[in-house]
């Protein structure tokens, strides 16, 4: 390259940057977190620093989602990443691609930071706890193939002669890749759709061994799982995080299996009572129903004497109403005959009857003034028995025609 011509920045900085990653591989870097950041993206912004030096840090969304813990100031870390330079400002930097705490010391403080977080959060409260079925006719296993805690299921299944079917969802127990494999084992559990309760197991092992069954990503598959989920890891004084969350804590995986799996003389001898609690029941129902049966037909009517009732009541119902049709005509044939006579004894018949007479014309008109008539003219007279014709032969008013 010819060094009398100039270079860009932008030249300079690539070059750079290329000689960094290429003189220095991935390497572990060990120190202090200071200027801990974690931005909306999910990425982590920090520094790393000791005594003397620091250097600005970034651990992206993919590599943070899968630390166990929530890394913060002051806390002392070892660091596996790659150095490279951000262009933009020209600033050379690491970028982290694994994270764990430095000493047994920063490890407990960390899970004690997530126990209490995830505390915060209800993923260990009582009331969401799911009981577990009472005899299962599936029982999935999420642990190691080859473990000692498949074994000892195994053999709690196979001495109790229990009439369940196992189903072993393989995972790693150990390790980095652990926490992964162990919530894949767990959905793949759930999308099978033929467990009823599932154990999570592992064999005994050291604080480091069970640290994956602390994971975040562990704990809260186990708290948000669908299905009954029992922890069964290390030994009974062991305590991880995945304890706390799962519905129920077992000691041992032998422990577990116990309390999934009834033998079948229990399971016998539980349809023996069962049959006999029934049949009690039973009969105490059919006695109270007979009971409440007798007591029912000592109120009951037979038909017959019902509609001898209603013959009774019908024929009354007959009687009074014909005794009173009949009280009502009489009174209504001697109002009848009452108004019959006042209507006579108004009438022109009584008239006549008492010796007077109805003169009309020829045309029928009645004369009731000797003006209408004239000398001469004939009239009719009605008198009680009959009637006759007249001739008018004088007139005389305010007296009677001649």
């Amino acid at each position: 390259m010819d060094r009398t011509t100039p270079l860009t920045v932008t030249d300079l900085t690539r070059q750079i940057k290329s000689a960094l990653e290429n003189v220095f591989p991935p390497l572990w870097v060990e120190g202090e977190i200071a200027d801990f950041s974690a931005a909306a993206s999910g990425h982590y912004y920090f520094t790393v620093k000791d005594e003397n030096c620091q250097i600005r840090s970034v651990m992206f969304r993919r590599e943070a989602g899968r630390l166990s813990f929530l890394p913060e100031d002051g806390m002392n870390v070892l660091l596996l990443g790659r150095l490279t330079v951000y262009e933009a400002r020209g600033n050379y930097q690491l970028i982290v691609d694994d994270m764990e705490p430095r000493g047994l010391g920063a490890i407990m403080q960390a899970l004690e930071k997530l126990r209490l977080r995830l505390e915060a959060e209800g993923l260990f409260r009582a009331e969401r706890k799911k009981e577990l079925p009472i005899y299962p006719a599936c029982v999935g296993v999420v642990t190691s193939r080859t473990g000692a805690a498949i074994m000892d299921i195994t053999r709690i299944i196979r001495d109790r002669d229990a009439p369940l079917k196992l189903l072993l969802s393989p995972a790693l127990v150990q390790g980095k890749e652990a926490p992964d494999s162990i919530v894949s084992a767990l959905e793949a559990l759930i999308e099978s759709g033929e467990s009823e309760v599932i154990i999570v197991a592992r064999g005994g092992g050291s604080f480091e061994d069970l640290l994956a069954f602390s994971d975040e990503r562990v704990v809260r598959a186990v708290a948000t799982c669908p299905l009954p989920v029992v922890s069964a890891v290390g030994h009974e004084i062991d305590t991880t995080l995945s304890d706390l969350a799962a519905d129920v804590r077992a000691p041992t995986p032998s422990a577990a299996a116990e309390m999934v799996a009834e033998s079948r003389e229990g399971l016998l001898r539980g349809l023996r009572i069962m049959a006999s609690s029934l049949t009690t029941a039973a009969r105490v129902a059919t006695g109270k129903a007979r009971s409440r049966v007798a007591a029912v037909s000592a109120r009951l009517i037979h038909p017959r004497y019902l509609l001898e009732q209603g013959k009774l009541r019908l024929d009354d119902l007959s009687f009074r109403l014909i005794s009173h049709t009949r009280t009502h005509l009489t009174a209504y044939r001697s109002e009848l005959k009452h108004l019959g006579g006042l209507l006579n004894s108004l009438g022109p018949q009584a008239v006549l009857d008492r010796g007077y007479a109805v003169v009309s014309k020829a045309d029928g008109v009645l004369v009731r003034d000797p003006k209408q008539v004239s000398t001469g003219e004939d009239l009719r007279v009605r008198v009680a028995d009959g009637s006759f014709d007249v001739k008018v032969g004088s007139r005389e008013p305010g007296g009677e025609s001649r």
